[in-house]
């Protein structure tokens, strides 16, 4: 994949274009970072896209969305209290991020602050991260998804589980791409589905 607009490479790390200055995109604090220096062959990414961010936390990658995605909207879904109060903030400044706290295994709840998202992109470390990610898939039917499983939440083998998840993600979508960021992310890869 050729670097998106906006978005260029400064030694080991990325740089993306806010308003007239490059600010670092630290892939060691972003897994969509990661993904794209570690080769990633998919961005869906426009700047009208609708995207449901499952685990939004702090919002350190929202904020990287939010200018690459700047006439759409991403909608940040947590259950942390604390770490929403940080999204609210951010949310104040970047006036197309939604903030929603709540359970990302249950849709129906959020649904109508995010009617049909585009893409899908989920952050949860949780041992059913990978049910939570396909329960929101078939809810909302978006063109495309991105999933960082953290194996280490997961009991077992790590190269078991990596192994079965990306089997029960092909019996689930057409295409699924499988990159490994455990150099930045420990224990993590990162699933792009369609």
């Amino acid at each position: 994949m050729n670097l998106p607009n906006g978005i260029r490479k400064k030694r080991s790390f990325l740089e993306i274009k806010e308003n007239k200055n490059w600010i670092t995109w630290n892939p060691y604090h972003s897994k969509l970072s990661a993904y794209i220096l570690a080769k990633g062959a998919y961005w869906p990414f426009t700047k009208k896209s609708i995207v449901l961010y499952l685990g939004a936390a702090e919002g350190t990658t929202i904020r990287f969305l939010s200018n690459i995605c700047s006439d759409g909207r991403i909608i940040g879904v947590d259950i942390s209290p604390t770490s929403m109060a940080e999204l609210l903030l951010l949310a104040e400044e970047k006036k197309n991020i939604i903030p929603f706290l709540g359970d990302a295994q249950l849709p129906k709840y959020y649904q109508p602050h995010v009617n049909s998202p585009e893409i899908i992109y989920q952050d949860i470390a949780q041992g059913n991260q990978l049910d939570i990610f396909i329960r929101n898939y078939t809810y909302f039917k978006p063109k495309c998804g991105f999933l960082m499983l953290k194996s280490k939440s997961i009991k077992g083998n790590d190269n078991e589980i990596i192994a079965q998840y990306k089997e029960k993600l092909k019996s689930n979508f057409k295409i699924v791409e499988c990159i490994n960021i455990s150099k930045w992310a420990k224990g993590h890869r990162a699933y792009y589905v369609q």
